[in-house]
């Protein structure tokens, strides 16, 4: 397995995800001309993505999705997500084997119809990703736990957002249970996973207001005190790093 995020955060999120019998899409909050310019910067030349995986129906994850449909993609989402979008597509209701990944959902909290974190596994391999929640429930630490590579997010520093521009009732959204993580949760989150075969993280979801990359690595890596692992960031306007699993 491969794993590039294209784009990550209030801008757009989609995430390319090799699998045996080809690339799947994990959200497409970009539009499909951008997903594949942005696929060329990685020496990838995309043809139209037959799989489409959706996380929720929120408009940075699914702003290319219309253009996709039309190209014949296939969607993959809870039932809630394809209800709110208005849209058919495949049903996630448990594990599911697709273009040769095994792919297993998991509940988060966000202010969404249905929003689902993912599991991938391969060869005993496993990945993990969850973008937009505001708390780690017992249900995400266990779907994390084992993964090699996970993808969360690390949405804000506390400081900033309560001391930045957002009104009153945007930040206590934000700062909900169904809002976003901060740097400072997500990084207790990596610890209890280092501890459990955890080998490299990429950091998703930065707030441009109430966050930066370099806030969001110090405050990381402080929590991963001792872990030799590696820490990478996906970025809102240009590819990640490709990870291999």
């Amino acid at each position: 397995m491969r794993i590039c995020a294209l784009g990550s955060g209030s801008a757009g999120n989609a995430f390319l995800v090799e699998a045996p019998r080809g690339w799947l899409l994990v959200d497409a909050g970009l539009p499909w001309r951008e997903i594949r310019r942005r696929a060329a910067r990685i020496g990838l030349h995309l043809n139209p993505p037959s799989t489409v995986v959706i996380t929720h129906e929120h408009i940075d994850h699914v702003r290319g999705l219309s253009t996709l449909l039309r190209r014949g993609a296939k969607v993959w989402a809870s039932p809630g997500t394809l209800r709110a979008l208005g849209i058919p597509g495949h049903a996630l209701t448990g594990e599911e084997e697709i273009l040769g990944l095994f792919l297993r959902p998991f509940r988060v909290s966000h202010d969404a119809a249905q929003p689902l974190g993912f599991r991938f596994e391969l060869d005993g391999a496993a990945f993990g990703l969850a973008t937009d929640l505001g708390q780690v429930t017992p249900e995400v630490t266990s779907a994390l736990s084992g993964c090699r590579f996970v993808v969360l997010e690390a949405n804000h520093d506390l400081s900033l957002l309560l001391s930045g521009p957002y009104p009153w009732p945007l930040k206590m959204r934000i700062l909900s249970p169904k809002g976003h993580l901060a740097n400072d949760e997500t990084g207790r989150v990596l610890a209890r996973l280092s501890r459990d075969g955890l080998r490299a993280a990429l950091l998703a979801h930065l707030s441009q207001e109430n966050n930066t990359p370099q806030l969001a690595l110090e405050t990381v890596a402080r929590a991963l005190d001792g872990w030799d692992g590696r820490l990478y960031l996906a970025y809102p306007d240009r590819p990640s790093a490709v990870i291999s699993l």
